[in-house]
């Protein structure tokens, strides 16, 4: 069912008889959910692969468009924007979109922005997941105050060497002087 639009009348069909459909996905199958997913060579070597358990319910909505339900749990593995480090982010999802034909249908709804436009081809309920996925994830993902960023090795403290340290414009103030003072004569 996934891996083709569902199409009006085959939605309707679905939402009169209230089916449930229980599913793992992998997020290796959801391109623009994976390409902001922690990953390294080795975890893709050792074939691990992160699910996330969805299930979706179709019904009707109180102005009789059909409605989407979606609950989606799991956990991610994001890349910590301090310490560039794996971060477990937990997924934990609940939405119910009602499913529209046009853009002026939303003026009938209730809430208008719990909706989603079938496309010409229908809906795809793959992109729909990851869109609320997506929307769901952190703009910029840290590590909590509960379990801080872990050290990346090296020295404990930042020790600098001021001799190493290079400062490529610290001679530009002499010379800047140097051409005034030539130009003055």
């Amino acid at each position: 069912m996934l891996s083709a639009p569902v199409d009006s009348a085959q939605l309707k069909e679905l939402a009169s008889k209230s089916a449930d459909l229980d599913l793992c996905l992998s997020v290796t199958n959801l391109a623009r959910l994976s390409a902001c997913t922690y990953c390294k060579a080795a975890s893709h070597d050792n074939g691990e692969q992160t699910e996330l358990a969805v299930k979706i319910q179709f019904d009707f909505g109180p102005e009789e468009f059909p409605r989407v339900g979606l609950s989606i749990s799991g956990c991610l593995s994001l890349k910590c924007q301090r310490c560039l480090e794996p971060l477990t982010w937990p997924v934990q999802i609940q939405t119910r979109l009602t499913v529209i034909d046009s853009d002026v249908q939303t003026e009938l709804l209730e809430s208008p922005f719990d909706s989603v436009l079938i496309g010409v081809d229908g809906l795809n309920l793959v992109n729909v997941i990851e869109d609320e996925i997506l929307a769901a994830l952190p703009m910029v993902p840290i590590h909590s105050d509960e379990s801080p960023c872990q050290p990346t090795g090296g020295d404990d403290g930042l020790i600098i060497d001021a001799e190493l340290t290079q400062r490529p414009f610290a001679d530009l103030v002499s010379l800047m002087g140097n051409r005034k003072r030539n130009t003055d004569h």
